[in-house]
């Protein structure tokens, strides 16, 4: 299911075409809600009753695996880096988290998420169950086809030509590229990184979208560009324009944009295309944070 909205950017002086991957019907929706939708298929069928996985105190793609695991009566341990005394605290994603009846650890440093994930691994197989290792924000070969999936289902009559989107690990950005790419749109991808610095950012969405072609069959048409400039100081940073582009996000333009992902993106969106003068038909694909605007 693909939602548009069209809205006038009055700062750029431009109509700008909104996938709406925010109000995606299932697990909470949002990119990670799509993701996680594609590889639940891979662990209902080949019979995993566990899942391990991890992520922040205000975690989308947590969020979307606990209520998935939740639905399906799966065990899930999610393996969790950041304040456990605001996780315990705070509404939002951490929340449904808390209610889910997911396993929760906690730990201090990032070094100690992958033994974290091993160790929760070998105890589920100690007990019979079959589990699933399932990367951070779902950055694997199901969560990168939701988005090849995904494109495939644009209306043929859309025409882009340039595309905006989110990128934290690089898993949805690479799998609109190689969705792009298989359907022969050469339009210009363009990440705003949340986290990463340039060259790191672009280096795991290249390594991605080169390996989603090669596994699908996919001619690479598709240049990897993310940008760094609008990190307000790294992942889940923000500064005074972020948070006044957040807080009037509902009255502006009828949907919210929180602060970590979707915000920093059409905030990055806008000043790049101001910047550059863009000329066009515009995309910018959202991809959800409602549960963090709400927290």
């Amino acid at each position: 299911m693909i939602i548009y909205q069209k809205i006038y950017e009055a700062e750029t002086h431009q109509n700008i075409t909104i996938i709406r991957d925010d109000l995606y019907p299932f697990l909470g929706g949002g990119n990670k809600g799509r993701k996680i939708d594609s590889i639940g298929k891979e662990i209902l069928t080949e019979a995993y009753n566990a899942v391990v996985t991890t992520g922040g105190i205000q975690s989308n793609h947590c969020r979307a695996t606990a209520v998935f695991c939740a639905q399906y009566k799966l065990q899930c341990t999610l393996v969790l880096h950041g304040d456990k005394d605001k996780f315990l605290k705070e509404s939002g994603n951490a929340k449904i988290m808390r209610m889910s009846g997911a396993n929760i650890i906690f730990v201090d440093q990032p070094k100690d998420i992958g033994p974290t994930m091993d160790q929760a691994i070998c105890q589920y197989e100690d007990i019979g169950l079959k589990s699933y290792y399932l990367w951070g924000g779902g950055h694997n070969l199901q969560g990168g086809k939701a988005y090849i999936d995904a494109v495939t289902q644009l209306d043929q009559q859309l025409e882009i030509d340039y595309l905006f989107v989110a990128c934290g690990t690089g898993s949805t950005q690479a799998g609109i590229m190689a969705g792009l790419s298989k359907k022969n749109m050469p339009c210009k991808v363009i990440g705003i990184s949340v986290a990463r610095n340039q060259k790191s950012a672009q280096e795991h969405v290249s390594n991605f979208y080169n390996q989603l072609c090669e596994i699908f069959s996919i001619q690479r048409q598709h240049e990897t560009i993310v940008l760094d400039d609008y990190l307000c100081g790294g992942y889940e940073q923000y500064n005074d324009e972020l948070k006044k582009l957040s807080a009037n996000s509902i009255c502006d333009y009828g949907f919210a944009l929180d602060t970590t992902y979707s915000g920093k993106a059409f905030l990055g969106m806008q000043q790049y295309v101001l910047k550059h003068n863009l000329q066009g038909n515009i995309l910018f694909w959202h991809t959800g944070g409602i549960f963090n605007f709400l927290a």
